[in-house]
Parts: structure tokens; C-alpha cells; sequence
């Protein structure tokens, strides 16, 4: 039999925890890759002239769509309306998801 080793002397496996689980030392921890997102596209908004409720989007030099004040509000908030009422223009940042929902 051997005499039980003082606790300096003992010596355990490094590891880490990990969201609730134990890791050996040796256990690779994986990161999640960076995922590229699209940047947002700037949008210049201003009102139709002699209409009360339409929004003429510029979406790019050649490409021009009008929506109601309402889609507008629906889609980029009501940040987008309020400043359009302040100063008659408006820009926004778009996803290409939120352009999907203007055409």
C-alpha cells in the first residue's frame, strides 16, 4: 500500500467548462465561423409631389419606386414617416430583405 499523496503533490487533468460541460484540456473548442452579412443600402425618400400619402423610394441612380406612407412606416418604422413629415425627405437604410418588401 502507498501513503495518499499530500495535496500539493496531486495533480489534476486541466479543464474548463464550457455552457455547463466539462472539457478536457485537450478538447479543441470550435468558434462559429463569421458570417458575412449584406450591408444596408442607403434609400432617399421624399413625397410625390401633389399627393398626401405617397413616397417616392430612389433606390438607386436608375431605379425609382413609390410606395404609401403606410408600407413605408410598415417596413422601416415610423422613424422613416416622422422625419418625412419634418423635413419632406427622409433617408433609410435598407436590408435586402426590406427592399424584397417594397417591389
Amino acid at each position: 500500500m502507498t501513503a495518499p499523496l499530500s495535496p500539493s503533490n496531486r495533480s489534476a487533468p486541466a479543464s474548463s467548462t464550457v455552457s455547463g460541460r466539462r472539457l478536457a484540456a485537450h478538447t479543441p473548442i470550435l468558434h462559429n465561423a463569421p458570417v458575412s452579412t449584406p450591408l444596408p443600402q442607403e434609400l432617399l425618400c421624399a413625397w410625390v409631389p401633389g399627393t398626401t400619402n405617397i413616397v417616392r423610394l430612389r433606390i438607386s441612380a436608375e431605379r425609382t419606386i413609390e410606395v404609401t406612407s403606410a408600407s413605408l412606416s410598415r417596413i422601416f418604422g415610423k422613424e422613416a414617416v416622422h422625419e418625412l413629415y419634418l423635413k419632406g425627405r427622409a433617408r433609410v437604410s435598407a436590408s435586402p430583405q426590406q427592399i424584397a418588401l417594397l417591389t
